[in-house]
Parts: C-alpha cells; sequence; structure tokens
C-alpha cells in the first residue's frame, strides 16, 4: 500500500476506487491535501472515488477543508466512521459540498457498513 509523506496510507480496492486512512494526530494543511490530491491525480486516468476510513482521529486546517475534493475526477467519497457521537465529515467540507454539488455519503466502520459504501461508490461511478 503506497504510503505518503505525511502519514496517509493509501489502499487501492478497485480500478477506480481508493480508501484513506489518515495516521493518528495528524492535521490535515494545505499541502498534505494538495500531496494527496498530486497523487490520486497521477495514479487515476479516469474518475475515482474515495472511501475515507477514518479508523483514527484527525483534523484539517481551514485552508485543508476548502480545499478537499477538489479534483475534476473525483466523482464521490463514501466516509467510514468509528465514533458514533463523531461528525465524520468536517463542518466547512459539508457547505462546500452543497456549493460545488460534491457527493458525499457517511456509513458506519462496520461490516455491512463498509460493503454499502463501497457498493454505493462503485453506483455512482457507473
Amino acid at each position: 500500500m503506497p504510503r505518503l509523506s505525511f502519514g496517509c496510507t493509501i489502499n487501492h480496492l478497485d480500478n477506480n476506487i481508493a480508501e484513506v486512512i489518515v495516521d493518528q494526530g495528524i492535521e490535515l494543511s494545505i499541502e498534505m491535501v494538495e500531496e494527496l490530491d498530486d497523487y490520486l491525480d497521477a495514479h487515476y486516468s479516469v474518475h475515482f472515488a474515495l472511501l475515507v476510513n477514518k479508523a483514527n482521529r484527525y483534523s484539517y486546517t481551514y485552508e485543508a477543508q476548502l480545499c478537499l475534493a477538489s479534483l475534476d475526477k473525483q466523482k464521490a467519497i463514501a466516509v467510514l466512521y468509528h465514533e458514533l457521537n463523531e461528525n465524520p465529515i468536517p463542518s466547512q467540507f459539508d457547505k462546500r459540498r452543497k456549493m460545488d454539488n460534491i457527493t458525499i455519503k457517511s456509513f458506519p466502520a462496520t461490516k455491512l457498513g463498509t460493503k454499502a459504501a463501497l457498493s454505493w461508490l462503485k453506483t455512482i461511478l457507473n
């Protein structure tokens, strides 16, 4: 599995779906988001989707939240949440999603939730 410099693992689940897992305690900066975007843009020549596995607690700077999901080829994001009382989607991202029409949905990080998330992503991509 590829690993980015700032503590992020990428697991390619399908031809056009990647799972992203950020390490515990990371605060994602705009530079880190750009590194992730550069990697994804280079790896995928066509439309793709992300499965963001929030197995660890991490945060985003305000600027990073504004840049999330900015790639034209990125069509959808499924977020797997492990903490029931935590909002898995940053507030600024949720606002931007409504403005930019980005498709995002949260799923519980259970076996059925993961299966449902992957099925949903495949439906969006087809």
